[in-house]
């Protein structure tokens, strides 16, 4: 008899088989960390008898949000979890699912649940990247940020971003925890800051902003210089990034420090929203 694929809240008995999935996706720092997700919030962490998991999260606060952190499963199955997640999200109060980002070219599984794309972009990666400092900017200094910075990088945020990229305080706190956060500082005010971290040999540059004003003054050549400079020292080999497909601007700024777009496109989509 085949083994049903509705997905439930996981048992205490079952966290150790997802973490084995989780945690080989680095998506918590420990066992321990994944483990208090479950006891304060066990829908959380869905699984079925037949052995799919899935994890999902708030997006971001203010949106309204389910998001699939992390899904696995058979892709013949996957139309039919999604379509399970998009009713949890209902019930916990949320106005729509969203994916996790998804090359384009896998999408067809989240439109079959009955998905749609609302953004797209590209990811762009710089190949062995270099150490040099970036030269100075009159009158704009660089230091790392941290907890006490929050409410200025949300500043900064709300200033650059729309409601679906904008980071909400909790996301910021997690990630000031997690990343390196440098913040461009002028006249004693944040007006921009970057997000890297490097893990086994990989870059990622998680976030670059400038707040709109100060744009075209090269506070972002600064920032990225920074950043890069220091995946290199911690040992990168190379550094990713993620960008939407529209912002010309920001693709520009890449392509000026060495990055080049990957072929492809990567998306996410929503079930449920409007």
């Amino acid at each position: 008899m085949s083994r049903s694929h509705v997905m439930r809240a996981a048992d205490e008995r079952e966290l150790g088989a997802v973490w084995a999935a989780v945690g080989a996706a680095h998506l918590f720092k420990t066992r321990e960390d994944f483990e208090a997700v479950w006891r304060d919030a066990p829908w959380r962490i869905q699984v079925s008898e037949a052995g799919d998991a899935a994890l999902v999260g708030v997006w971001r606060s203010h949106s309204g949000l389910l998001a699939v952190q992390g899904l696995w499963c058979a892709e013949r199955d996957m139309a039919s979890i999604l379509r399970d997640l998009g009713s949890l999200a209902r019930s916990q109060g949320f106005s729509g699912l969203l994916s996790p980002l998804v090359a384009e070219g896998l999408s067809a599984p989240y439109v079959a649940a009955g998905m749609q794309v609302v953004h797209r972009g590209i990811t762009l990666r710089l190949d062995r990247p270099g150490d040099q400092e970036p030269p100075a900017v009159p009158g704009v200094g660089l230091r790392l940020a941290g907890a006490a910075d929050i409410e200025a990088l949300e500043r900064v945020d709300g200033a650059c971003f729309d409601d679906f990229w904008r980071f909400d305080a909790p996301t910021l706190r997690r990630y000031l925890a997690a990343e390196r956060a440098t913040a461009a500082i002028r006249g004693g005010s944040v007006i921009g800051y970057t997000l890297c971290t490097v893990s086994r040999g990989d870059g990622m540059l998680g976030r670059l902003a400038v707040m709109p004003e100060e744009r075209g003054r090269g506070i972002g050549a600064l920032l990225l210089g920074d950043a890069v400079a220091f995946m290199a020292r911690a040992g990168a080999r190379a550094v990713t990034l993620y960008t939407q497909e529209e912002n010309v601007s920001s693709r520009a700024l890449y392509a000026r420090g060495g990055f080049r777009e990957l072929p492809g496109a990567s998306c996410f989509l929503t079930m449920g929203v409007g």
